[in-house]
């Protein structure tokens, strides 16, 4: 009797337990996959001569992508300073979403019951907060940024993030605590690298700060985010914060226009690099929307066009927009020529 009272013991943990182990797996096949699959990536330990730079060309394929690097791991306080043993964060770029059905109204519109769930596509660009802009004609600022506290005599820049500024308000607009302000450099103008006609005014996003102390006739200022270096004179705009995941769209057909300068100021750039291109929303241009790249040759006095590129609309203008050059397979110098893509070529 003993030993069989010690086997249906035995049997009754086997049992309990293995239940306990198919409860446990159940529960966990019942979290959100995408959730987990979206939140994965790659993670990399720094080693003894790495650099952001290099980093990005062995995991990327291209160099251009060490500002994305930097921004997904926010422990980095300065993009040239890294140090062995930190863990860095490579990131997912693109995925496909399901968009949840609607229950469609049959009484109204009977034609959509046998329509399929349609997908849409999606790109996620983690430093579109760090993007700027060419406008048409410059807005009015709300500030402009006056000194650096504890340094009255010294106009250094901002490296780092929570320091503090003093700032002054543009005319009538109240600098509030608590309100968040992105800062850029004094606009200054563009012209087309061709014609030499005026373009705009170029805004070059330098930071984000927030108003903690406002005083008679200035305010104080927190740095929240410095993208490059926040120096006395840079103006301030209202912040509107804009989602990193980029819902794509065909872009639209007829389409063609110059890529007239590179964000940074290069004269020879590539993949990964944000650039200004000369149509904007009155052309009907919208973020989310691919167009080729593209150069033109003269052979034997014919005109041919190859397409050697893609770019993504990441915000628009009136009359400009601004891109990420998605793909390049040679250097560009602008003026760099785009146009509508085949069907085939949208992302």
């Amino acid at each position: 009797m003993r030993i069989k009272s010690s086997r249906l013991i035995a049997w009754w943990f086997f049992v309990t337990g293995a239940f306990a182990v198919l409860a446990i797996a159940a529960v966990a096949s019942n979290e959100e996959p995408s959730k987990i699959e979206l939140e994965s990536g790659i993670y990399y330990t720094v080693k003894k001569g790495d650099t952001l730079w290099d980093i990005s060309n062995r995991y990327f394929n291209t160099h251009w992508r060490w500002p994305q690097i930097w921004s997904e791991n926010q422990q980095i306080m300065n993009p040239h300073l890294i140090f062995p043993g930190e863990r860095l964060r490579l990131f997912h770029q693109i995925w496909d979403a399901p968009l949840a059905p609607e229950t469609p109204d049959q009484s109204r519109i009977p034609s959509l019951v046998d329509q399929p769930v349609m997908e849409s596509r999606y790109f996620v660009y983690s430093s579109i907060h760090r993007i700027g802009f060419v406008k048409e004609q410059p807005v009015e600022a709300s500030g402009r940024i006056t000194l650096i506290k504890g340094d009255k005599n010294v106009q250094k820049t901002i490296l780092g993030q929570d320091e503090s500024i003093y700032v002054t308000s543009a005319g009538n607009t109240p600098l509030k605590v608590g309100d968040v302000y992105a800062v850029y450099r004094s606009p200054v103008p563009v012209k087309d690298p061709e014609s030499k006609n005026p373009v705009g005014v170029q805004y070059y996003k330098t930071g984000l700060i927030r108003i903690a102390e406002s005083r008679q006739d200035y305010a104080v200022a927190k740095v929240e985010k410095a993208f490059r270096s926040i120096m006395v004179n840079d103006v301030l705009l209202p912040y509107e914060p804009v989602s990193s995941k980029i819902q794509l769209i065909p872009g639209k057909s007829g389409i063609d226009g110059k890529i007239f300068m590179a964000e940074e100021g290069s004269v020879v750039f590539g993949n990964d690099v944000v650039a200004f291109i000369n149509k904007g929303s009155e052309d009907g241009i919208q973020t989310g929307q691919t167009y080729a790249i593209y150069d033109e040759y003269s052979i034997e006095s014919v005109l041919d066009t190859v397409d050697f590129g893609s770019l993504l609309v990441l915000h628009t203008e009136a009359t400009t927009a601004t891109v990420l050059i998605l793909r390049s397979d040679r250097s560009i110098q602008p003026p760099g020529k785009f146009r509508s893509p085949s069907s085939s070529q949208n992302l």
